[in-house]
């Protein structure tokens, strides 16, 4: 399977996830799956497997089931995930050596499509509980201590003249309006949390925006605006801040075309966002399970 096949494969998945699911909040609020080596799955992969019908999100390599004393049934069909491996090369022209992002993929089954001994279910049963811990020590934040706990924010101002919600990278300020001028606090803190989201790019935070963050309309401003609404929802799924604006089929089947247009997409935004949010949350997304 080359390249642009295996992009285009894990976008339709993650299309049909988010509509199955509903939104993307209700896809970042899916279950944190782990893996059975007790890594936790982030960015695109979270994704993937978050709506899977197992209520035991926990996923391994045939091998890796076979080490923990399993053995998956007959006829039971795996997931795809993916990673990005880093390598060396030589630039046949400048002769300087330069690094190469190669998409790779494997396939995992959920332990629910293996029969295990007593030892191998022990064990599924203890990353049953830190998925348990590791979901009650991230969601459920207030979004106002949010705010208030992040140091590195910049200057935000709440208007009570101006109708638009903005970042300015050159400023580094945040500008909506009052919390008053809303319909519900939930569009409000949706519309604070894409903003925020924003200006996690700033040069003094996660430096996003390396080659600017794009005019209005073209593909880097796309990309940017992808990364600040799934961050968004992400913020909302932990302060369990719903708005069913973003949740409406016509808001859904917008980006799934926007994603079908451009298949790498997803997978530049998913890590983006995921690592944007949880830097404004003081969380390590690489959280070893077990």
């Amino acid at each position: 399977m080359n390249t642009s096949e295996i992009y285009k494969q894990i976008t339709e998945k993650i299309i049909s996830n988010l509509e199955t699911a509903g939104g993307w909040k209700k896809m970042w609020s899916m279950p944190s799956c782990v893996s059975l080596n007790g890594h936790f799955y982030t960015g695109v992969n979270k994704l993937i497997l978050g709506t899977d019908k197992y209520e035991t999100p926990v996923y391994g390599t045939f091998e890796q089931i076979r080490h923990h004393g399993g053995m998956v049934r007959k006829g039971e069909k795996a997931s795809m995930v993916v990673f990005v491996k880093r390598t060396k090369a030589e630039d046949k022209e400048t002769k300087e050596e330069k690094t190469l992002f190669l998409l790779r993929y494997y396939f995992v089954f959920n332990v629910a499509q293996a029969d295990f001994d007593d030892i191998g279910k022990e064990y599924i049963q203890k990353l049953v509980g830190k998925i348990g811990e590791r979901k009650d020590n991230v969601f459920n934040r207030d979004a106002e201590q949010v705010i208030a706990d992040w140091h590195q924010k910049p200057k935000m101002i709440f208007s009570h003249k101006e109708d638009r919600a903005y970042y300015s990278p050159s400023s580094d300020l945040i500008s909506v309006p009052a919390i008053e001028y809303f319909k519900d606090s939930a569009s409000y803190y949706e519309t604070l949390f894409h903003e925020i989201i924003h200006s996690t790019g700033h040069s003094s935070r996660l430096n996003r925006f390396e080659n600017g963050s794009g005019k209005f309309g073209s593909v880097e401003y796309s990309k940017e605006e992808l990364v600040a609404e799934m961050g968004a929802a992400y913020m909302c799924a932990v302060c369990n801040s719903d708005n069913d604006i973003k949740n409406t089929a016509a808001y859904i089947k917008s980006w799934a075309q926007v994603l079908r247009d451009n298949y790498q997409w997803v997978f530049h935004a998913a890590g983006k966002a995921e690592m944007a949010a949880n830097f404004v949350l003081n969380v390590q997304a690489d959280s070893i399970a077990a």
